[in-house]
């Protein structure tokens, strides 16, 4: 039988490292969700409960464990319990609807489901099983959170499965973690993550924060997304820190959160530091405020990061994306305020990124063109190969489709991308996947979508569209209905409607989405 106690604290996995930790600290408290406080030690006894639950079921190494729940303590058992036997986690944000689950579980084709209850009016695992039926497929084990339902199962409770010989985690070096993430083609990518890769991310990831164990991390993004688990367990554990779990972002909440257990540390989009800095100003807060707000996923105004700091919160911009674990640039702690406002971090030890011209040779420093980046927090792989051909070429660089500059001194400006996706408050979504289900209404000749700024969520939709003959446009009501009825997001759902005669296209009928914005 595998116990804490017999675990190598050292060990060079993720799936050893809250187990390590709690070895080491079990009686400390490693997060607070609403009333309820977990210690390190009682949360490892629930993950190994989990973990044999899981073997019991027949889940073996290398089996996928795909996870779409709201924010709950179930989502992180259940991650953190994939890679302790050695399984590969799939988190999957909560957002997506039978449109996109359809592409991504008929891609991953996962041993084990989770999924809620209830979201709101969704009944997930009615839709769940409807795709599974459609594919053909029947993972393993169905487990539902909140409530029950015919052929699905609770998630046991600590103690509930006797423990038994848990398998051994995958090595530092295997694909440990899938994360569907949108490129430019209409379906979710799947980018394979190491433990290597996510615990290069951690170490580099400290030492650009400047934080240790002392540091209280309030999380409030998803817990089925890669920020969201990893300020949520992952960096908590890997400093021996604690964090403070919301189910939903609620600034007011998030406010009085902060104040009360001391919160330091926050990573996530431009628009909960919006918000906080917008309360902050009105004099909210006094007794203790944020300390550090890592900002990534999303567009930043400079004066965000500027106002932040008028209040006392050292905001910084960084770069980084699902395919290197997370941010690859960060702002040093002595960096000043300009540096933190106009630029999106400095590289982290280890990692490269160069701008290239179009022959994909090296460009002089400080000279724009398209990013890419090398080092040891880069997945492994994609699960579809073309893609992987495409964007990692024979010497390990990845080409992510960004375009920026980097300078002289290693600090990175993202001013572009060549892939034409909409980044709304860190989740990306393909304009082609939105564009192709606006084209398919019969009022709409032609349609095109890109992102267009907005000021709490950085990004927001777009759409342009022609009408065809004869229609006349009375709002976008029936747009609206059209995209729900194809169960899409609706954070995809556009917020900005223009009708116009004809799209803008090159003479080879390119649409020149960078023009659309002129036609208002």
């Amino acid at each position: 039988m595998t116990t804490t106690s017999a675990v190598d604290v050292h060990d060079p996995r993720i799936g050893y490292l809250l187990a390590g930790q709690a070895a080491r600290t079990p009686d400390r408290e490693l997060f607070v969700f609403g009333d309820r406080r977990v210690t390190y030690g009682e949360f490892d006894a629930w993950v190994r409960t989990v973990a044999a639950d899981l073997v019991r079921r027949g889940v073996q190494r290398g089996d996928r464990v795909m996870v779409q729940l709201p924010n709950c303590l179930e989502a992180l058992a259940l991650q953190v319990a994939a890679f302790r036997i050695g399984a590969v986690d799939m988190p999957v944000i909560p957002i997506y609807r039978e449109h996109e689950m359809a592409q991504i579980l008929g891609d991953a084709r996962p041993t084990v489901v989770a999924v809620a209850a209830e979201l709101g009016p969704r009944r997930p695992a009615e839709e769940t099983d409807a795709i599974l039926a459609e594919l053909g497929h029947s993972p393993a084990v169905r487990y539902l959170v909140g409530g029950t339902r015919e052929g699905w199962s609770a998630l046991p409770v600590t103690g509930e499965v006797p423990e038994t010989e848990l398998p051994e985690p995958l090595d530092p070096d295997e694909p440990t973690l899938l994360l569907y993430t949108s490129g430019t083609t209409s379906a979710p990518k799947g980018a394979l993550l190491s433990s290597s890769a996510l615990l290069a991310h951690l170490r580099a990831f400290q030492v650009a924060l400047d934080v240790d164990d002392s540091c209280v991390v309030l999380c409030a993004t998803p817990l089925s997304h890669l920020g969201g688990f990893v300020a949520g367990v992952v960096f908590p554990a890997f400093l021996g820190a604690r964090s403070v779990i919301m189910p939903a972002w609620q600034p007011d909440e998030a406010v009085a959160v902060i104040e009360r257990e001391g919160a330091s540390l926050a990573m996530g989009a431009t628009l909960f530091l919006a918000d906080l800095v917008q309360r902050y100003e009105a004099g909210a807060g006094a007794g203790h405020r944020l300390d550090l707000y890592a900002c990534a996923g999303a567009a930043i105004p400079p004066v965000v990061v500027q106002r932040a700091e008028a209040v006392g919160v050292r905001a910084m911009r960084c770069y980084g994306m699902t395919e290197t674990a997370g941010v690859c640039a960060a702002a040093p702690e002595d960096a000043p305020v300009e540096r933190r406002s106009l630029w999106d971090g400095k590289v982290l030890p280890g990692m490269e990124i160069e701008a290239v011209g179009p022959d994909r040779e090296r460009l002089p420093d400080g000279e724009e063109g398209e990013l890419r980046i090398r080092g040891p927090q880069l997945l492994t792989r994609y699960t579809d190969t073309q893609r992987t051909a495409e964007q990692i070429d024979d010497e390990g660089w990845f080409y992510p489709g960004d375009v920026g500059v980097v300078d002289a001194e290693g600090w990175v400006r993202m001013s572009g991308r060549l892939k034409d996706i909409v980044n709304r408050g860190g989740e990306k979504f393909s304009t082609l996947d939105i564009e192709s289900t606006l084209a398919s209404h019969p009022d709409v000749a032609a349609a095109a979508v890109t992102a267009v700024p907005d000021e709490r969520m950085g990004e927001a939709v777009g759409a342009w569209l022609v009408l065809a003959p004869g229609v006349e446009w009375t709002g976008p009501e029936r747009m609206i209905e059209h995209l729900d009825a194809a169960r899409m997001a609706k954070a995809k759902f556009p917020t900005h409607w223009t009708v116009v005669p004809a799209l803008p296209a090159t003479a080879s009928g390119k649409i020149q989405k960078h023009r659309l914005r002129e036609l208002g």
